[in-house]
């Protein structure tokens, strides 16, 4: 196959078809409207500067699948840039250059996500046209922290007396997602994600019924019977000699009654199953009204055998302070700190921070979100211990995961 031929490819790949090319003074412009040339995608030029742009792409008859813009030669800045473009409903994907500090490319490129465009945002121009295909394949598949914003999903109307029953009639569901580690791909563990089988909206996520059943009051009644499930499960688990501890989130609205550390220990020891194989994941950007009851469940927890995990590590705003509080055995990074963070260096020393403070107090550290082998790699040379994510698994069913394998080699 010719250069030629190879870069078309690419180019569909990417899917760029039509080009509106936006450049300054200099020879970029000239430049890459030679390589889209090369790549057969039609170009559209512009005059200099970012409001003859915006005023072209009023008048195109078809919306250009890419804009490319020097963002430092520009009559205005990238940040009002991108938020012109988002106005003009015509420039889903830009890749811009002239930007020479590292950080402010990152939070451009966020910025764009945001406002719900694809952008590539860098220093110089693709100088060459596998350069440029690369740029077309990372704008027509971001790492989730920069593509754009997803609508909220509409949920049905779910009433606390819907939950209740429910709860009474056994439709929630557990699938587990499991957790390896990083370093030898070994399986290392799995999270309880509760799903409830509606008899009318068939099957529904979280994000449907926790909040409610959390306004409801129903937070405690919930945990338990998730609980109650993922005990059920464990024996058949840990089949074939496997060792698999389970972790089950824990509401911190479960966490306002004192009561509550002495229910989960009555379930577990019902269920004759040993402690150390169910963890509890408490949220970290979730505000605890009652601090010392929630100190005094968690202390108890602990004191049983249970193991505590940080969900949501560097989401919110008191991830050191809540570290200081309570015994965590398990610190779990965020996921939009873990996608992409590969090609976002000044993230390197935040986590390899995160790991080292992790480390020094004998906690292990779990990667949220990992989604591509360079996910991975990243995580794993970050020091990380462990990982989950779709890369190596979507949540599944009990009997799905006692008869899984992990597959992931080490990278």
């Amino acid at each position: 196959m010719s250069g030629r031929e190879n870069g078309t490819v690419l180019s569909k790949r990417g899917g760029i078809a039509h080009a509106l090319v936006v450049a300054g003074h200099g020879g970029a412009g000239a430049h890459l409207r030679t390589l889209l040339h090369r790549l057969d995608v039609p170009v559209v030029d512009a005059a200099s500067g970012a409001r003859a742009a915006l005023d072209l792409l009023a008048t195109l008859s078809a919306a250009p699948d890419i804009v490319l813009i020097d963002a430092g030669a520009a009559d205005m800045d990238i940040a009002d840039l991108l938020r012109a473009l988002t106005r003009t409903g015509r420039a889903p994907r830009v890749l811009a250059w002239g930007v020479a500090c590292a950080r402010i490319r990152d939070t451009a490129m966020l910025l764009a996500g945001a406002l719900g465009l694809c952008a590539v945002v860098a220093s110089e121009p693709p100088c060459d046209a596998e350069a440029l295909c690369a740029a077309f394949d990372a704008l027509a598949c971001p790492p989730a922290c920069f593509a754009p914003a997803r609508a909220p999903t509409a949920v049905p109307a779910i009433g606390a007396d819907e939950i209740l029953a429910g709860l009474d009639t056994g439709e929630f569901r557990l699938h587990y997602q499991p957790k390896l580690a990083l370093a030898d791909g070994s399986l290392s563990g799995a999270e309880a994600l509760v799903r409830w089988q509606h008899p009318r909206h068939g099957l529904l996520a979280p994000h449907a019924f926790i909040g409610r059943a959390e306004d409801a009051g129903l937070a405690e009644p919930l945990t338990l019977a998730v609980l109650r499930a993922a005990l059920a499960d464990i024996p058949r688990l840990q089949a074939g000699g496997r060792h698999v501890p389970v972790s089950v989130n824990l509401s911190p609205r479960a966490l306002a009654d004192a009561r509550m550390a002495g229910r989960i220990a009555d379930t577990v020891r019902r269920a004759r199953v040993p402690p150390a194989l169910v963890a509890f994941e408490i949220t970290e950007y979730t505000e605890i009204a009652d601090l010392a009851t929630a100190l005094h469940i968690l202390l108890k927890l602990r004191l049983q055998g249970h193991h505590l995990s940080l969900d949501d590590y560097g989401a919110g705003h008191g991830s050191i302070l809540q570290l200081s509080r309570i015994p965590f055995s398990e610190l779990k990074i965020d996921m939009r700190l873990v996608q992409g963070a590969w090609m976002r260096p000044h993230l390197d020393p935040l986590l390899r921070q995160a790991v080292a403070a992790a480390r020094a107090l004998g906690i292990a550290t779990v990667a949220e979100g990992i989604e591509t082998d360079a996910d991975w790699a990243c995580m794993r040379d970050a020091g990380v211990d462990q990982g989950q994510g779709y890369l190596i698994a979507r949540p599944m069913p009990a009997p799905a995961l006692a008869a899984w394998r992990p597959c992931r080699a080490p990278r």
